[in-house]
């Protein structure tokens, strides 16, 4: 079944020169031109840049949420396979790399650390500094 559907989108794509994932349209951005995007809002909108990129990564979160759960997700799964599921996809998506510091399935709790973000490339902080990623991952949730 995963080999007819790599085919059906290979042909696809080379029908309308698209990019897609299990039937989702992705696309492709230059780490550079995502940096220049984020520093114009950030221009316009000052410290309120950091509400925007908050609230766009908590939609983005939750619609990644629906793409788990629709192609991903079989019934009941532990916290630990759905955070491997997600951080082979962030990472295969060219996001950054995921670390688990810890999950505690009983509590729910869990701390991730997110490397080579692409939002923060170049930029190193010891605390949490990525408002998109912490709406991403809160949406996700």
């Amino acid at each position: 079944m995963e080999s007819s559907i790599k085919r059906r989108e290979t042909q696809v794509r080379r029908k309308t020169r698209r990019h897609t994932y299990l039937g989702t349209g992705l696309v492709l951005m230059r780490v550079e031109a995502l940096h220049g995007m984020i520093e114009e809002v950030n221009k316009v909108l000052g410290t309120g840049g950091s509400l925007v990129w908050y609230v766009a990564g908590k939609g983005t979160g939750r619609s990644m949420a629906e793409f788990l759960q629709k192609h991903f997700l079989k019934g009941e799964e532990s916290l630990e396979s759905i955070f491997d599921k997600f951080k082979d996809l962030y990472a295969r998506w060219g996001w950054g790399r995921v670390e688990k510091v810890f999950i505690r399935e009983r509590t729910g709790e869990f701390l991730i650390r997110i490397c080579d973000n692409a939002f923060a490339i170049g930029q190193h902080s010891r605390v949490p500094s990525c408002h998109y990623i912490r709406g991403y991952i809160e949406g996700l949730i």
